[in-house]
């Protein structure tokens, strides 16, 4: 495809898709300092204008979808961020025939389960998990923080994790899985 013929196509299918894609950025950036909301926006049509367009069947998902991975390349990058704008990325919602609307509802239910399992735990516990998992503490910075000794939080993370873990699977519908005491096992028989 010649300049012109892409510049036209770039302009009728990319572009009018600006102001979506920008508000849905504003809303979900609030949790990260360290992205732009025009920078996103402009690496997003680098991209796009570099792709094969003949293999892009939905401008307004593929703009949305680019966005998304550009912004998710922020957050690894990015030592803070906030669980709602994780949540945010997990179930952005992107008109696609290739996005069934049973799995945006999946995914939906479970950020909403995680955060209900979290919420239940001891409150020293979730504050503990809230600033290993969430803010990326230390042990010794959370210890600081909760003024608590290391071995300690080591003991409220463990929990945590049980508890997120446990309940998690209870919910989903797996099977529990359980740990056998090696020495009952290895005993056994021996009688």
């Amino acid at each position: 495809m010649d300049h012109d013929s892409r510049l036209r196509w770039f302009a009728r299918e990319v572009l009018p898709h600006e102001p979506h894609v920008r508000k849905w950025l504003t809303v979900r950036l609030r949790g990260l300092e360290a992205c732009d909301v025009d920078e996103v926006i402009q690496e997003a049509y680098a991209r796009i204008w570099t792709a094969d367009i003949d293999r892009i069947l939905n401008a307004r998902a593929y703009l949305f979808v680019t966005a998304r991975h550009i912004v998710g390349e922020h957050v690894r990058r990015s030592r803070i961020v906030a669980i709602q704008l994780m949540a945010d990325l997990d179930v952005l919602n992107i008109e696609d025939d290739g996005i069934s609307a049973d799995r945006q509802l999946s995914g939906q239910e479970e950020i909403v389960r995680l955060q209900q399992v979290i919420e239940k735990l001891p409150p020293k516990c979730r504050l503990a998990f809230q600033l290993k998992k969430f803010e990326e503490l230390s042990q010794r910075e959370i210890a600081a923080r909760m003024g608590v000794a290391e071995s300690t939080v080591e003991k409220h993370l463990a929990k945590a994790l049980r508890i997120v873990s446990e309940e998690m699977k209870a919910l989903s519908g797996e099977p529990e899985v359980r740990r056998v005491d090696e020495g009952r096992f290895w005993n056994w028989g021996r009688g």
